[in-house]
């Protein structure tokens, strides 16, 4: 039988906030972290905008900290401290990006996805400091057999059927966006790669849903109801997904649509089991693709 799933913990009441900050909270988050800014700047031409913008907003960010309401200090802290260590990578990226140029693609995965520890640790210290609700950040395994919320035919759907789902429709699809170009040696060297890009999806995968989930979970959770905080990581996670891969507002609402799937594992689940899972899942996916669709045949 699933777990029975609570739509909210005992006990749980949103601090109650003035409207400039409850909108605080959204600008911050989806205007200014999301990297939204430079995206839009590069758009109209600004080439270094991605160098320019991210150390301006960390700095527009740790100052807002000292002037917004008390309880919203802690979310304007750890935005500053992922946008910090985002930003060293970005330069870090393009200093090295010459010593790259000769690497294979799944080194060249590891090494870029390798480098978000900075921006997990950064915030970790943080979150140290302010030691949030152990239910707002749910950082622990959770429940795999949470319940859904959903049925057919009278029958209540678990998180088994869900996950493994999600992730069957992730997979076939991503591999399916570069299957054509796949050739026996790109395949060869996938398969041969596969340890390397292993390490580079796990390592994605806990930097990116501690980031843009449970970190944010653990200090927006007291400000806002479950639906908002779903609403608030989702638009987080597809807005800083615009130069993914798709890029653009296709790659805007289907990071964003993935994301809600995510957050709700995590609000279910009350753990990382499900939202890790599929995280890591579509990581190899789109590295396995990408390797396999880019090398050089014969």
């Amino acid at each position: 039988m699933p777990v029975p799933y609570e739509t909210e913990p005992n006990g749980r009441t949103a601090i109650p906030l003035p409207r400039s900050a409850r909108a605080g909270v959204w600008i911050a988050v989806v205007g200014l972290a999301s990297g939204l800014p430079a995206s839009l700047a590069v758009a109209a031409g600004w080439e270094n905008a991605g160098f320019a913008f991210p150390p301006m907003i960390a700095v527009l960010l740790a100052t807002s900290a000292v002037f917004l309401h008390r309880a919203v200090r802690p979310l304007l802290l750890v935005l500053t401290a992922s946008v910090t260590g985002l930003w060293f990578i970005t330069v870090a990226s393009d200093l090295m990006e010459p010593l790259l140029v000769g690497w294979p693609t799944a080194a060249r995965v590891l090494a870029v996805n390798g480098a978000k520890v900075l921006p997990l640790v950064l915030t970790a210290m943080v979150l140290v400091r302010y030691r949030p609700d152990q239910h707002e950040i749910s950082l622990r395994l959770g429940r795999w057999r949470a319940d859904s919320g959903l049925s057919v035919a009278g029958h209540r759907i678990d998180w088994r059927l869900i996950g493994t789902t999600v992730g069957f429709v992730v997979c076939c699809g991503t591999i399916a966006t570069g299957v054509g170009e796949f050739n026996v040696a790109g395949l060869s060297e996938a398969l041969s790669w596969l340890p390397v890009y292993t390490a580079a999806a796990v390592v994605n995968a806990t930097a990116e849903e501690f980031l843009f989930r449970h970190a944010i979970n653990g200090v927006a959770g007291p400000l806002m109801g479950r639906t908002a905080l779903i609403a608030l990581t989702s638009a987080y996670f597809g807005v800083t997904h615009v130069n993914g891969t798709p890029s653009g507002l296709l790659g805007v609402l289907l990071s964003g649509s993935f994301g809600v799937v995510l957050a709700l594992a995590i609000d279910h689940t009350r753990g990382f089991c499900w939202n890790w899972t599929l995280h890591f899942t579509a990581d190899m996916a789109i590295f396995f693709t990408l390797i396999a669709a880019t090398a050089p045949s014969g």
